[in-house]
């Protein structure tokens, strides 16, 4: 429970996500097969009110915090996944934009409208994770107008529906800056390259953009600094994309969990003579599933709860157990219930083929295990 849950906008969206999951959930089959984006489900969640929660109040919305956003990703993501990535990423800009002190209230207002989507593109395909360090290779160029982006992003996720982009540059001074800007969607330069053909989150439209030349005013500047100092913006940003990302792959897991529970019990072979889910495996198999799902929760509140309190020391530890228990290990949970489902589990016509694929992505998703392995180690031992 939040302080929110009584909040009547949210209630109100909470409510019409429920109503809506079996049609979202039917629609995410469809398009997991065609690889299609799912411009319905996106259009029918805007319905609900599902894109403003996040807006500040000013703006039609309800400034939820990161555990009235987890509740939301996690309904959704139990039946649409995809979808549930989308709104991570305009959830976890839009907390890092209103936290922000150098945000111009005129440039607030124009990019807070109601039912419209952002996403921050920081990966490139040369760099990789902006989380590895480095400085990006798109290039800020200074004009007497304001500024033109030259460069290329990798995982643009959910463009089709996109209005606005968060873009991370450096500038073309001797002594780089790295920036931050808001730009449109629509703006002349930028073109979308239909490069995502992944196994998992296949509808998600994860593509690359180039930009050649891209205007952008100099009050779409929202943050520059020098790269020792440009850690200061992002870490809102950051925290809300751990804590959502586990929110989603936890939904994903659920989904599994359940279809393999009524698989179980609705399977009787003809030498058993009973339902499979009465053989003590299947039950221990089942049971540690739902030790995992009570552990997921328990990490999420406490991780929320922990960004509410503004415990940085809780925030760093918590962040990396979510990212290892919840993101990266949902895809070993699915595995396990392939291993008991056999051909069943594998069929396209089922849910739990999908839902393995989708896990998968969780382990791509930045900060990688390797690197926050790497620095507890170094912790440990003092280095």
């Amino acid at each position: 429970m939040t302080g929110q849950d009584t909040d009547p906008q949210i209630v109100s969206v909470q409510k019409r996500v429920s109503e809506i999951r079996s049609d979202l959930k039917s629609w995410a089959r469809d398009a997991d097969k065609t690889a299609e984006f799912p411009f319905e489900a996106l259009d029918t969640l805007a319905r609900t009110g599902a894109f403003d929660v996040v807006l500040p109040r000013a703006y039609g919305g309800a400034e939820c915090d990161l555990a009235t956003a987890q509740a939301l990703i996690g309904s959704i993501a139990q039946a649409d996944p995809v979808s549930a990535l989308v709104l991570v990423n305009h959830y976890m800009v839009h907390a890092e934009l209103r936290a922000l002190p150098s945000y111009p209230a005129p440039l607030q207002r124009k990019q807070a409208v109601q039912g419209k989507l952002i996403n921050a593109l920081l990966a490139e395909p040369d760099q990789g994770s902006a989380s590895r360090g480095g400085l990006p290779g798109t290039v800020a160029h200074k004009t007497e107008q304001g500024w033109r982006l030259t460069g290329r992003k990798a995982y643009a996720t959910g463009i089709p529906a996109l209005s606005w982009l968060l873009v991370r540059a450096r500038t073309d001074a001797s002594d780089p800056e790295i920036a931050f800007f808001l730009v449109p969607r629509e703006a002349l330069g930028i073109t979308v390259l239909s490069t995502w053909d992944h196994v998992g989150m296949r509808a998600s439209a994860s593509q690359e953009i180039v930009m050649k030349d891209v205007p952008v005013p100099d009050d779409h500047l929202v943050f520059k600094a020098s790269p020792g100092n440009s850690s200061t913006f992002g870490k809102v940003l950051g925290v809300w994309n751990q804590g959502l990302l586990g929110a989603l792959y936890d939904g994903v897991v659920r989904t599994a969990v359940g279809w393999t529970e009524h698989f179980l019990k609705e399977r009787k072979p003809s030498n058993l003579g009973a339902a499979l889910a009465t053989l003590p495996a299947m039950q221990d198999v089942i049971g540690g599933m739902r030790i995992a799902l009570d552990l997921n929760q328990t990490l999420l509140r406490s991780f929320a709860q922990a960004v509410a309190l503004k415990d940085k020391d809780r925030v760093q530890k918590e962040a990396v157990l979510l990212k290892t228990q919840t993101v990266d290990g949902a895809a070993g949970l699915t595995q396990t219930l392939l291993a008991i489902a056999g051909n069943a589990g594998l069929s396209a016509r089922n849910d739990l083929e999908r839902c393995h694929r989708d896990a998968l992505c969780g382990r791509i998703h930045a900060p990688h295990a390797e690197l926050l392995r790497n620095k507890a180690g170094r912790q440990a031992l003092g280095l």
